[in-house]
């Protein structure tokens, strides 16, 4: 899928020089009016398309399943750790806006805390869903449901409070949390303004594993040759459900990216990892996760060392399945690589030398 997607913005970042060259030649450049009309046609086509792409209709419609607004909801970790640090958070009388509500939740938390009033902002179509719980709980005076963008939203007037619980598996891989954030941080709340999470710390760690990951499959199934299906699947980056599963972890965690809510605004970039490897073992890949401070004294972590969340882990898989010794060190260059809001990993491993570290 990235390929497509980078492929076609080529295409379409040439559509306009492509169109003026072909008119020029065919016709003349007495007729570049005519031409003209033809970029600027393009031109509009090309910033549409942009919009389609970067509105990310794929995430709209996955969260506007009640199924998985369920599995949010049933998370107690989550829900226990948000309202925790929000009736930590929000004072009496305080202004909050509650970015990309879901089904209103940290809304309702917020006015449990005294929060005066919530803007919650929502641009699925659950939505619809929390409109009805709203009502349900007569919270229409207390609570203004926003169906939109939050980058397309401006607000009566700024806020005390920003909640949000956008996070992903790897903090920021998926839902564009750091930028949403920045954007409601500057146009939202007041100065001095408070904001759930305040930060958070991802971290990576080399394991092998039979009971999870893209090795379980033989390369000979059923008698037949299934090579080339097992590269596909290592290289498949995704999530994994690592928490209560047995592994073998090669080398402690090791912390990759600080993010702060509170004033970043950029997605991080590339990076290197460094590990020393403590067991004996096959490398299947690599498990990612997050810690998040939401407040001082409340953090949230979908750690495989933990109960299991709805978020899983990061998982990133080593197709060649190296094998390392306890003492012996190794290199991970990792690439976030955001496109439209959602990570398309690129990464390698190295051994270390005394040239690369």
């Amino acid at each position: 899928m990235a390929w497509c997607l980078s492929a076609r913005a080529r295409i379409l970042s040439r559509v306009p020089q492509i169109r003026s060259e072909l008119f020029v030649a065919v016709y003349g450049a007495s007729s570049m009016t005519l031409a003209n009309r033809g970029v600027a046609a393009a031109r509009k086509f090309q910033r549409w398309f942009k919009r389609r792409l970067f509105q990310q209709p794929w995430m709209m419609e996955e969260f506007a399943s009640p199924l998985l607004q369920e599995s949010l909801l049933l998370d107690k970790a989550r829900c226990d750790a948000y309202r925790e640090a929000i009736h930590r958070t929000v004072k009496p009388g305080d202004l909050v806006v509650d970015l990309g509500a879901g089904t209103g939740l940290l809304s309702f938390f917020a006015l449990q805390a005294g929060a005066h009033h919530v803007y919650a902002i929502e641009m699925s179509d659950i939505a619809d869903a929390a409109a009805e719980l709203i009502a349900a709980n007569g919270f229409e005076d207390r609570i203004t449901l926003i169906r939109k963008n939050s980058k397309k939203v401006r607000l009566p007037e700024r806020c005390d409070v920003l909640v949000t619980e956008t996070l992903s598996a790897f903090c920021f891989d998926a839902e564009n949390i750091i930028e949403f954030v920045a954007d409601a941080r500057e146009r939202f709340l007041k100065p001095g303004a408070r904001i759930v999470p305040e930060t958070a710390d991802t971290f990576l760690m080399p394991f092998s594993s039979d009971a999870f990951g893209a090795g379980r499959l033989p390369q000979r199934y059923y008698d037949l040759d299934f090579k080339p299906f097992s590269k596909r699947l290592f290289k498949s980056y995704g999530i994994a459900r690592a928490s209560g599963q047995p592994f073998v972890a090669l080398s402690q965690p090791a912390p990759v990216y600080h993010i702060d809510f509170r004033k970043d605004s950029q997605n991080p970039g590339k990076t290197f990892a460094p590990f020393r490897i403590v067991a004996d073992g096959r490398l299947d890949g690599f498990l990612g996760w997050f810690e998040a401070r939401l407040c001082e004294g409340v953090t949230l972590s979908n750690s495989p060392y933990l109960p299991l969340t709805h978020w899983g882990q990061l998982y990133l898989p080593i197709h060649e399945q190296p094998r390392y010794q306890a003492g012996q060190a190794i290199l991970l260059y990792l690439d976030p690589n955001i496109v439209a809001g959602e990570a398309r990993w690129k990464y390698t491993v190295q051994l270390a030398t005394p040239e690369n570290t």
